[in-house]
């Protein structure tokens, strides 16, 4: 059985690039970010995973955006996007999906990228072959 992934990122128009968060990301831009996050879920394809990606708010509906996608369809992996961990006035949403994805898919695991790009190699750190579901 295939692993399936999601990939849940800020959607590129709520992103205030100037902001003190987002700005240590040099060369960040609402274009940028978008090609990021498909190359990211290419990237995952291509070395075989199953991912969809889901692209949310910074607050007023990604919560509900997220929780129809993840009752819509089991997923083994959860991806979330730096954006949404590393800046600051994220937090509150940060552990909300954690504790949403965490009562609705309890068997999930959770996957954090280590650069600003997700690659294979984060996902194989808890599934090291496409086809590796514990």
């Amino acid at each position: 059985m295939t692993v399936r992934a999601i990939q849940i990122g800020l959607h590129p128009d709520v992103v205030d690039y100037d902001s003190p968060d987002f700005a240590r990301f040099p060369g960040l831009s609402r274009e940028r970010l978008q090609a990021a996050h498909e190359q990211n879920i290419a990237q995952l394809r291509a070395a075989g995973y199953e991912v969809d990606g889901c692209q949310i708010d910074s607050g007023e509906t990604a919560l509900e955006t997220v929780r129809r996608r993840i009752t819509d369809r089991p997923y083994d992996a959860v991806l979330i996007g730096a954006g949404v961990r590393l800046a600051a006035q994220n937090t509150e949403l940060f552990e909300s999906l954690v504790n949403l994805v965490h009562a609705e898919l309890p068997h999930a695991r959770f996957v954090f990228n280590r650069t600003a790009k997700a690659t294979p190699e984060d996902i194989r750190r808890w599934f090291p072959q496409p086809d590796a579901v514990r």
